[in-house]
């Protein structure tokens, strides 16, 4: 027999006893009189004599007998030997407290063994009588940890069910396990499972209300159909006692009576906050105009408040609510190492490195956030093999790495990378392509034939890619796009990140961008909402790149009340002027963004492929 060097089983699981189970325990093995001293101290031979007896006895002592036989062998190592021993018991017939120890010994064992399918089969096994709720508990711990074995969501959702049902019903922590394991599920999958006819009475309801909120859009809706479906199953017992996610979506943040505006009136980035400022103050009185509740407002100069101890202060002296701010990366990262503040901060910026302040969500016109949208949406497009072409620039390469990173955890590949300077586009382009090699080729074929030979040689480019990647500034991609052509490359789908477009239409201008898919905001791409008409009427600059500051500002102004209700329910999402906004971990604001095409120059919106990569 082979001794398994790594013996995974809990000490739990090796103390075990059989004092409680029914009937009269076996007697211990009697004394062999002829035995000598070494065959005595000989673990095996009592094993052997434990495995013997078992043969002989009834069901229930032979069950008894094998189980305290599998226990000195899971002692001494010999977890293959104690697997074959645990197979041969079969629980059915047992009095319950034995079978509930056999099982739980069969359901580790196979664990450890990495079968939770033989896991499932032991645990699952008819029983003579229910077991008491504590042992129930801890045969359906076991299941779940077999299911997460398994990789089986829904298993392990059902169980989670099944389980809160055990006692007294279920817990808080037990509802907000099962809300948490439905909310990792596919929409798709919810919505099969709430058409199943065999489901029980607590699992229809929650799979109803989870599809119910798949179905629906913004928060206001998500809302409604919690009011609802709490009124068609006001006897299940997530409608007397929603899981918090719930409990958070359903309450506006009417606590926030007063909001500080954060950002520097002097300095580098005073420019870029007064337009995020004005895009936000747009917001603000659009909202009281229409009648709306404001909280109050208070402009602070976070050039003269520079850290988190002096906005703290702020914070309590003012009785303020909610921080709008700050700008600066370097006091974002202050504030995410800091401990949490009086009052939760919405920054309109990222931190380089996370922290551990929870009361901070970090919102801002992210780059990166867009070239991860872009590998994902082309990975979506059946395509796997990507050149990367970004300006040679500190942003161009953080775009690029990003894009990559994604690409590849996708199963994407990326073959070749190059940043291009003005002037240097033909050059880089084909170095990427290898056109610059294929040249060369041709020049040293040339020097081998007679001179009064004639020689047609037909250049081409690498062959193992199917997209290109483009991180570009409007001036340079009007000019790589048509060298891309150049260089035999025109076959290539070319994917880039908002850049690539100015905002402002002109299809004169761009006609050298025709045919780039790239990213964008509802800012720049769909019909002009309210409050950017208003913004136009004060500024011209509203439609440029700068001008997406404004919308930065007013899609703070549209988050404030949401935050806490969006980080509760990560499917979650508003309709914002910079994207479809929602809340992921660690308290990110993330932007999903439309997609467009440039048609004859013109960008012309791709909501149903757009709609398509989402589901």
């Amino acid at each position: 027999m082979t001794i398994r060097k790594h013996l995974s089983l809990t000490a739990t699981a090796l103390a075990l006893t059989l004092a409680g189970c029914t009937g009269n325990p076996p007697k211990p093995p009697a004394p062999v009189a002829d035995r000598t001293p070494a065959q005595a101290a000989d673990p095996m031979t009592t094993i052997e004599q434990l495995l013997d007896r078992a043969e002989k006895a009834a069901p229930i002592a032979s069950a008894q007998l094998k189980a305290d036989a599998a226990r000195q062998l899971i002692e001494l190592g010999r977890q293959q030997d104690a697997s074959r021993v645990l197979a041969q018991i079969n629980t059915r017939l047992l009095p319950p407290a034995l079978a509930f120890d056999i099982m739980q010994l069969q359901a580790r064992d196979a664990l450890d063994r990495d079968e939770p399918q033989q896991a499932l089969e032991f645990l699952n096994q008819p029983q003579q009588a229910p077991l008491p709720d504590e042992q129930a508990l801890a045969l359906s711990e076991l299941r779940l940890q077999a299911y997460e074995q398994k990789q089986d969501p829904v298993g392990e959702t059902r169980e989670l069910i099944h389980q809160s049902n055990l006692g007294d019903g279920a817990t808080n922590a037990q509802r907000e396990r099962i809300w948490s394991s439905l909310s990792r599920l596919p929409a798709q999958t919810v919505s099969e499972l709430a058409r199943d006819g065999d489901n029980s009475y607590y699992e229809q309801g929650w799979f109803e209300l989870a599809d119910s909120l798949h179905r629906s859009g913004d928060l206001e809706q998500k809302s409604e159909a919690i009011n609802r479906w709490r009124s068609e199953w006001e006897n299940h017992p997530a409608s007397s006692s929603p899981p918090s996610a719930l409990e958070a979506l359903q309450q506006q943040n009417r606590d926030i009576r007063h909001i500080a505006l954060l950002l520097p009136q002097s300095g580098p980035l005073s420019k870029p906050a007064r337009a995020i400022s004005e895009g936000f103050l747009t917001a603000y009185y659009q909202a009281r105009n229409e009648g709306k509740q404001v909280p109050m407002l208070t402009l602070l100069d976070a050039s003269k408040i520079k850290d988190p101890l002096t906005l703290s202060t702020q914070i309590t002296d003012r009785n303020i609510n909610m921080v709008i701010g700050p700008l600066d990366k370097d006091y974002v990262q202050r504030l995410s190492n800091s401990e949490p503040l009086p009052a939760p901060i919405l920054a309109l910026n990222y931190a380089e490195q996370p922290g551990s302040n929870r009361m901070l969500f970090q919102f801002g016109l992210s780059a990166e956030d867009e070239a991860r949208q872009v590998a994902q949406r082309a990975y979506t497009d059946g395509l796997r093999r990507a050149a990367v072409l970004s300006a040679d620039t500190g942003w161009g390469r953080k775009v690029s790495a990003a894009f990559s990173a994604e690409f590849r955890k996708l199963g994407g590949a990326v073959h070749g990378s190059a940043w291009f300077t003005e002037g240097s586009y033909n050059t880089t382009i084909s170095q990427l392509m290898n056109t610059d090699k294929s040249q060369a080729r041709a020049k040293q074929v040339r020097k081998l034939i007679r001179q009064n030979k004639k020689m047609e040689f037909e250049e081409h480019r690498r062959q193992d890619l199917d997209m290109v990647f483009l991180s570009a500034l409007p001036n340079d991609a009007r000019q790589i796009n048509p060298t891309l052509s150049f260089h035999f490359a025109n076959d290539l789908p070319v994917y880039a990140t908002s850049h690539v477009y100015s905002g402002l239409a002109n299809a004169m201008t761009d006609q050298d961008l025709t045919g780039i898919r790239f990213v964008g905001s509802p800012w720049n791409l769909e019909a002009p909402s309210t409050n950017k008409r208003s913004l136009n009427k004060l500024r011209n600059n509203v439609d440029s790149r700068f001008g997406r500051l404004y919308a930065l500002g007013l899609d703070a102004y549209q988050l404030h009340p949401f935050l806490l209700q969006l980080a509760a329910l990560p499917q979650s999402s508003i309709e914002g002027e910079t994207g479809r906004l929602s809340v992921v971990n660690q308290n990110q604001v993330v932007r999903t963004l439309d997609w467009a095409i440039f048609d004859q120059g013109t960008p012309r919106l791709l909501k149903t492929e757009a709609q398509a990569a989402q589901r």
